[in-house]
């Protein structure tokens, strides 16, 4: 990127700086590593220009953003002790220039960016919401709904099967609860309560529906009788809520079956 558009680009460093503010705030710090092209694709879409989001981009590459977000807590953190110094711009556009390879002008640029996006400000913030869905999904109580069916295959025919499973839930033990979530609070710390519910409820689903199809499976030659899948159903749900502090509040579940209906037509044949 020459000096002559430098002058002709029309955002600044604070400007970037508030467009790569708002992606970590909804997405979490760790998706800069993790998804450096979408946070490109990103740039491109907010009118950044190709050239500044490919400088952006080699930086992200080159993982200046985490020597940079470390360094600035490092200063924050040691502010108010003698003699520390903040993090330099001059430092930091000469440590881009010497690993991505670009100009003194693009690479004083990118490091007000830096400097601008781990301001204390914005490293407070962060810190402060950092978890805060988890604390109030742990608040609240959470309704869940599955419908599933299965079908149980013997004797030369078949009979359909399905449940229809309401919930209310809450979390009882926040440590157990925070190891299932925990790998998607990793990568996003921002996530909200509704996207840690779904991680939950995914894995209810998975619940269900498995008791379901092991519940047809129990005797391969008697008819299941849903009339006991009630039972069946509570009790692997609540060996899973107990495993991951998890209290039931509330569980209803309808099931039904349709008649055993042969797998042969009126001529004998399958």
């Amino acid at each position: 990127m020459t000096e002559q558009m430098i002058k002709e680009m029309t955002i600044t460093p604070e400007e970037l700086a508030d467009r790569l503010c708002d992606i970590i705030s909804e997405k979490g710090l760790g998706y800069l590593s993790e998804q450096p092209l979408s946070v490109y694709d990103e740039m491109l879409r907010d009118k950044v220009s190709p050239p500044l989001a490919r400088s952006l981009l080699s930086t992200i590459l080159a993982d200046i953003h985490s020597d940079a977000e470390a360094e600035a807590k490092n200063s924050t953190k040691k502010a108010a002790e003698k003699g520390v110094k903040k993090l330099s711009q001059e430092a930091l556009a000469a440590d881009i220039r010497e690993r991505c390879f670009l100009n003194a002008e693009i690479a004083d640029f990118l490091a007000a960016v830096y400097l601008s996006l781990f301001s204390e400000s914005n490293l407070s913030e962060w810190q402060e919401h950092a978890l805060a869905g988890f604390r109030e999904l742990c608040s609240e109580e959470m309704e869940y709904q599955y419908s599933g069916d299965s079908t149980w295959h013997a004797n030369g025919g078949h009979v359909d099967c399905s449940c229809d499973v309401d919930l209310v839930y809450g979390i009882q033990d926040p440590d157990k609860a925070l190891m299932l979530v925990g790998k998607a609070l990793d990568v996003n710390p921002f996530a909200t309560a509704e996207e840690l519910c779904k991680i939950i409820e995914d894995e209810l689903d998975d619940i269900i529906q498995k008791s379901l199809d092991d519940y047809m499976d129990g005797d391969s030659y008697y008819e299941p009788n849903m009339d006991e899948f009630d039972d069946f159903c509570r009790y692997e749900l609540e060996e899973f809520f107990k495993e991951n502090g998890i209290r039931l509040v509330k569980y209803e579940c309808s099931a039904g079956q349709s008649d055993f209906e042969s797998d042969y037509d009126f001529d004998g044949r399958w």
